[in-house]
């Protein structure tokens, strides 16, 4: 072999060894990081199921592993944002964001993914809510880990001790006053509604906050003016605020301290606002007959509005791994996961048709959410603007602190001037 041939040998072998390099390293398997939360109603069997999902997911994607890190819920937000501003953010992370924080641009934008995906088309595929909640100016930014409804959760042995009969579907706000009124005997330590409904809760995490005549909170969440200072407001947050002071019928702070949110455990409480994230604490827990009704409505004449809400899954848009990322945000967001997740009584899914494969539609008590669940619905107060906590709950908390512990009772002026505060808070973070 002569000195060209060599040269041309030795060539071809150096443009070879980097391709098969190349190849060997597109074989090697992708490690992709989720980020979850627990929560303080979360069970052992909410941090199982998340690796087992992943692991589940694994079998099915050979080549790609899913490290999974879960934190508590407080400040998870924060850990998540400090994480990215280092550069070391999660590939992907669950939680619940107000859509608009798509604007910060730290969230990759799904929909090119969604529009090529064989597994999930959200308007056959979801509920309402699992639409709405992750949507900013016509893009999907994340896919929902579920779908969830508040309904009304009713003690039936204090219904029963008192001869009264059970709330059925067609009631409204006024009923629900008027029960609560009749099943409370302080002296006895008997409650007629526990924790949410009464104060700033009832605005925010109540179904109440859909069926009192109004909304305090523009669509976008960009405006308080207009809203929350309006005649209708009055009345409402009135009601809200009455069930505590005037009407003496909602369970002291010292039993939500004993029983957190879900006071309705304690026995003592004849009806509370829940939802499906709720049940299964109250299904392993509760010691007495319970029962489950759509949330009251503002009047006979209206059709209630669903409270819905639902959790994400969102995709770092700096992720170095954004394939395989989305592989595993679609898997999360359609029927094996989801079933899978349902199944093990974690969370409910975000489609109807898991529902109806469970027969969740006709069971007595989860028939009463998936109902919910498609009624018309809107996004949460909470959830409408990023700036929510920073401009709008402070607002929501000073109208209770002034009604219930300053004894102020001109709410008119309170809402005036609260929302004037807030609306010009949310207008120097808009206009930033």
């Amino acid at each position: 072999m002569n000195k060209r041939t060599w040269i041309i040998l030795l060539v071809i072998v150096a443009m070879l060894v980097p391709a098969a390099a190349i190849q060997a390293q597109d074989d090697e398997p992708v490690t992709i990081t989720w980020w979850s939360t627990e929560r303080g109603r979360d069970t052992a069997a909410t941090r199982d199921l998340h690796f087992q999902l992943a692991r589940a997911f694994e079998e099915s994607h050979p080549g790609i592993s899913v490290a999974v890190s879960l934190f508590p819920s407080r400040a998870f937000n924060t850990r998540v944002a400090t994480a990215i501003a280092a550069g070391e953010g999660p590939d992907i992370w669950t939680t619940y964001y107000a859509a608009d924080v798509a604007n910060q641009g730290f969230l990759e934008d799904l929909t090119p993914y969604i529009e090529s995906s064989e597994l999930i088309n959200p308007e056959d595929d979801w509920f309402p809510v699992a639409q709405q909640r992750t949507v900013y100016e016509g893009d999907y930014y994340g896919i929902p880990r579920d779908a969830v409804a508040a309904f009304i959760a009713y003690n039936k042995d204090i219904f029963d001790a008192a001869g009264v009969a059970y709330p059925e579907a067609d009631w409204t706000v006024e009923d629900y006053r008027q029960l609560a009124l009749q099943l409370t005997d302080a002296e006895n330590d008997q409650y007629g509604i526990g924790a949410i409904n009464g104060g700033e809760g009832c605005m925010m995490w109540s179904p109440m906050s859909f069926n009192l005549g109004t909304d305090v909170i523009s669509p976008d969440g960009k405006d308080v003016v207009g809203y929350m200072d309006t005649p209708e407001a009055v009345e409402a947050w009135s009601y809200c605020l009455s069930l505590i002071t005037e009407d003496k019928v909602s369970a002291p702070a010292e039993l939500q301290d004993q029983y957190g949110e879900l006071v309705f455990l304690s026995g003592s409480v004849a009806m509370q606002s829940v939802s499906n994230w709720e049940l299964p604490a109250l299904m392993e827990d509760a010691t007495f007959n319970w029962g489950v009704v759509a949330p009251p409505r503002y009047s006979a004449d209206e059709p209630g509005i669903a409270w819905t809400d639902s959790y994400a899954h969102y995709m770092w848009s700096d992720s170095k791994h954004k394939d395989a990322a989305w592989q595993f945000i679609e898997w999360l967001g359609a029927h094996d996961a989801q079933l899978m997740a349902a199944e093990a009584g974690i969370w409910p899914s975000n489609s109807p048709a898991v529902w109806q494969e469970l027969g969740w539609d006709t069971d007595p008590i989860l028939s009463v959410p998936y109902a919910e669940l498609q009624k018309e619905t809107r996004v949460a107060n909470y959830l409408r603007s990023q700036y929510f906590w920073d401009c709008v709950y402070p607002a929501f908390d000073n109208v209770r602190v002034r009604w219930v512990q300053n004894g102020e009772r001109d709410l008119e002026s309170m809402l005036s001037e609260e929302a004037q505060t807030a609306q010009f808070c949310l207008d120097d973070n808009y206009d930033f």
